[in-house]
């Protein structure tokens, strides 16, 4: 499985591509990072900045490229604190989503610091003991007590170098008055919360984000530097407050792209050093992708579906490219949502697999707008190569085999697919028997009936439809695809005429 994730962030989007083997090792197949701030402006005016708007969707555009270039079954794009406090935000991502077909998922910033955790927790062997793990970032600032290797509580700050240089340092150098402001905002936030839930003295911090490292590099002046000590980055603060941007710039270790940020991120981890009475930092290259990345591979080995599922409107829309009529496909989806939830204690299928029965309900028929003979082959064809990029193939798989089989009459069960997975091959010849039903009960327009009761009899299953006009065409379809339902739940799907 090749996994593609984007993690988009306050000051940087970042773009990985893994290779994840059947027996969980990982190979890295790209890795990108561009600076396109994207929170530029968001902390004083709660509004994304357009430009730097633009910027994301273009990096967002050549990641898409890349993972198809790849051949990535998966991209996961997760967005952090700028997203989360931006008032305009879902702008943002309905155009990411319909643009480029990518669904950014927003995470809270305790769940950012958890999968900070979880990657820096499952590539750094040598964590022993009781250690903080501080992630610096542009917006925010996460931070997780560890004792052991094992995470005891985890946390989220607003205070991230970009936001704190927006408010606060608004020069370079700044004022002396302001640097004392920014340390007792500083100080505001974090004590009110690690005195009141009585955090542990720690003393070594490791140090995830590439402010971090850039610190840990200009205070000891070398590229290889992985540590920084409390005294080394003391001095440094020092240093860094008294000089103008050219200054800055030749220093030593000091990045362009970080030039007007970096005074604010020293403080900042000073000021994490001094409350937790640290007296060492030591970095890590591994940060937030590297733990959504093993959330993806835990989740796909305990679980058969993926973590973002279809979306029925998106669908919907795919199907109206060939010719589906969007009210006649609405209507097809409550029939199918209102067959699985009202025989549920029949089937005894999960929830989730509910979007699998609609999804096959929309697709089921628009191979006819290629040829009206054999079109559910076409349907298959189109519902297994959908450009839909956050789906498991196996997941478009099953869909293309609901559609390929959805207009048959005999059970013909030895010939069903999934023969290799037992469990599979359940699910799928009980969502195709509630599919052949569902496709009975359409009419063919927006205006027919629909489910308004459904009653299960120790022999029948009864469906009692509502709406204008006689239903005796829908009995009849019913009873003419009836076989394979009777074969698996043993009950005789009966629709009542009124």
């Amino acid at each position: 499985m090749r996994i593609a994730i984007i993690d988009l962030g306050t000051n940087s989007v970042r773009f990985d591509v893994q290779q994840v083997s059947h027996d969980g090792r990982i190979r890295q197949l790209h890795r990108e990072k561009l600076m396109v701030r994207l929170g530029q402006g968001v902390f004083l005016g709660g509004k994304l900045d357009p430009t730097a708007s633009r910027r994301a969707i273009e990096a967002l555009a050549s990641f898409r490229k890349v993972a198809h270039e790849l051949r990535a079954n998966k991209i996961v794009a997760f967005a952090t604190s700028a997203l989360r406090e931006a008032a305009d935000r879902e702008r943002f991502l309905a155009l990411a989503r319909k643009k480029l077909g990518i669904e950014v998922r927003i995470i809270s910033g305790l769940e950012e610091a958890k999968l900070i955790a979880l990657g820096i927790l499952s590539n750094e062997r040598n964590v022993k003991g009781r250690v903080a793990l501080v992630d610096i970032g542009g917006g925010s600032s996460e931070i997780s007590l560890c004792k052991g290797g094992d995470v005891v509580r985890s946390e989220s700050f607003s205070l991230g170098t970009a936001r704190l240089q927006q408010v606060f340092l608004k020069s370079n150098p700044p004022r002396p008055e302001a640097i004392e402001q920014l340390r007792r905002h500083i100080r505001g936030v974090l004590l009110s919360r690690l005195i009141a839930d009585g955090w542990p003295k720690v003393g070594l911090i490791i140090g995830s984000s590439g402010t971090t490292r850039t610190l840990a590099k200009m205070a000891k002046k070398d590229d290889d530097a992985k540590s920084i000590s409390r005294a080394e980055l003391k001095k440094l603060v020092r240093q860094l407050a008294k000089l103008d941007t050219t200054e800055l710039l030749d220093l030593p270790g000091m990045e362009a792209r970080r030039v007007d940020m970096i005074l604010a991120g020293a403080i900042l981890l000073d000021e994490f050093m001094s409350a937790l009475r640290s007296k060492k930092v030591r970095t890590t290259a591994y940060s937030l992708r590297d733990g959504i990345l093993r959330e993806e591979i835990q989740y796909q080995k305990h679980h058969s579906k993926s973590r973002v599922p279809f979306r029925v409107p998106d669908l919907i829309e795919k199907a109206a490219r060939f010719g589906e009529e969007t009210r006649h496909a609405e209507r097809n989806v409550r029939l199918a949502e209102k067959l699985f939830r009202r025989t549920r204690s029949l089937h005894k299928l999960k929830p989730e697999w509910e979007i699998f029965l609609k999804a096959a309900m929309i697709l089921r028929c628009t191979g006819k707008a290629i040829s009206a003979a054999k079109h559910e082959q076409h349907s298959a064809y189109i519902a297994r190569n959908m450009d839909l990029h956050t789906i498991e193939p196996w997941e478009l798989e099953l869909v293309a085999q609901l559609c390929l089989h959805h207009d048959g009459i005999k059970p013909e069960i030895e010939n069903m697919p999934f023969k290799g997975n037992k469990r599979l091959r359940q699910v799928f010849l009980k969502l195709l028997a509630l599919l052949r039903i569902a496709g009975a009960l359409d009419a063919g327009s927006a205006l027919g009936p629909s489910i308004r009761k459904v009653a299960r009899h120790k022999r029948k299953i009864e469906i009692s439809l509502e709406g204008k006009g006689a239903v005796s065409l829908e009995a009849l379809r019913v009873e003419q695809r009836q076989p394979l339902f009777l074969k698996i739940f043993r009950k005789q799907p009966v629709v009542l005429e009124r």
